[in-house]
């Protein structure tokens, strides 16, 4: 018979290994960067981004953001680990910023907008990740998991399929 301890326990257990749930740190993490991001943009354009608004929106949103989001699903796609998306993360914020410095002057070793490139196209990455990563898990192992939202899943709850 088990103590209340027990399955208090076990139940602390069970929420610390679910990556998938719809309020883990790899989904509210990057949502809340990109809320914050688009916020202090607004407040501080020029400081942060460097180039203007629209070269920002063209290279670093659409094309890096673009590349971000494909980047996150192939690591995904090859059961990648996390720390390889992060690192392609960084190298793709290099592309960005060289981008940036080779078509509109922009310069080359700005730290504020070389950060606020980073955290976006990580944020963007993760997003890419997790949607691909749901899939699989609800897809492969769909007699153990169910969908929990677009980028979210969990055990299934009617036992096997």
């Amino acid at each position: 018979m088990k103590g209340e301890a027990d399955v208090k326990g076990e139940a602390d257990m069970g929420e610390a290994q679910n990556p998938g749930g719809s309020f883990s740190l790899m989904l509210v993490v990057p949502l809340a960067a990109l809320v914050l991001l688009v916020v202090v943009l607004l407040i501080w354009p020029d400081l942060l981004i460097g180039a203007s608004v629209g070269d920002f929106l063209i290279v670093t949103v659409l094309l890096g953001g673009g590349t971000a989001w494909l980047t996150g699903k192939a690591v995904a796609r090859g059961w990648g680990p996390y720390s390889h998306l992060v690192l392609y993360s960084l190298l793709l914020a290099g592309a960005v910023r060289f981008c940036h410095f080779a078509l509109f002057g922009d310069t080359l070793a700005s730290l504020e907008p070389a950060l606020v490139e980073f955290v976006l196209l990580l944020a963007i990455a993760t997003l890419g990740f997790r949607a691909l990563r749901r899939r699989q898990m609800t897809h492969q192992y769909d007699w153990m998991f169910e969908p929990a939202g677009p980028l979210a899943w969990r055990a299934r709850t009617g036992g096997p399929r």
